[in-house]
């Protein structure tokens, strides 16, 4: 587990964001009981020290765009990695919790790891880089790529963007590459195709 010590809450630097199993997890097969005894005791998003900059620096790109960037998790203790792999089996089965969740890696427990989204500077809201009516299949990159509708193309644009504009600061898809998901490795070479 990364040291405790190293742990910011983003909203002490300027980043916006709010945790996603705070907010989720009853949709998620968790209960109120399992987050708070896995240590998860508020919406606040906290990430490694070393991280801030680079997210401050995809802030700032993403503000020239109109956008903010949004992030919905940053660290996820090794309990709450656990508590949520044993609910999302239990409800969604295994095949598709594997696909969602790293539990070798547990990526998160180091608080090097981020799920971001776009927030509209004009409506002050999160912009929805896919359909949710495209299920699970469409969180990762390249769902839309081939796709020739309106709405399709424009999810495709904005992923991209995102990827992109993380990237540049050094963060690396996870490798479950969902459009979403960055871990800081900026001794890494780009792995966006």
């Amino acid at each position: 587990m990364n040291d405790p010590e190293n742990l910011v809450y983003i909203d002490e630097h300027g980043l916006i964001g709010s945790n996603f199993y705070w907010h989720k997890f009853a949709s998620k097969g968790l209960t109120k009981e399992d987050i708070l005894q896995a240590g998860l005791t508020s919406d606040r998003v906290q990430v490694a020290r070393e991280i801030i900059e680079p997210l401050q620096r995809a802030e700032e790109s993403l503000r020239t765009l109109g956008y903010r960037l949004y992030i919905k998790e940053g660290y996820r203790a090794k309990s709450l990695y656990e508590i949520v792999y044993q609910r999302r089996v239990e409800k969604f089965g295994k095949e598709e919790t594997d696909s969602l969740i790293n539990m070798e890696g547990m990526p998160h427990a180091e608080g090097l790891s981020v799920d971001v989204a776009l927030w509209s500077l004009a409506d002050n809201t999160e912009v929805y880089l896919r359909n949710g009516d495209d299920g699970t299949a469409a969180l990762f990159t390249h769902f839309y790529k081939d796709k020739e509708d309106k709405a399709s193309k424009h999810y495709q644009e904005l992923q991209d963007l995102l990827i992109n504009t993380m990237m540049t600061q050094g963060f690396r898809l996870g490798t479950k590459k969902e459009y979403f998901h960055f871990d800081y490795r900026p001794d890494m070479l780009p792995n966006y195709l």
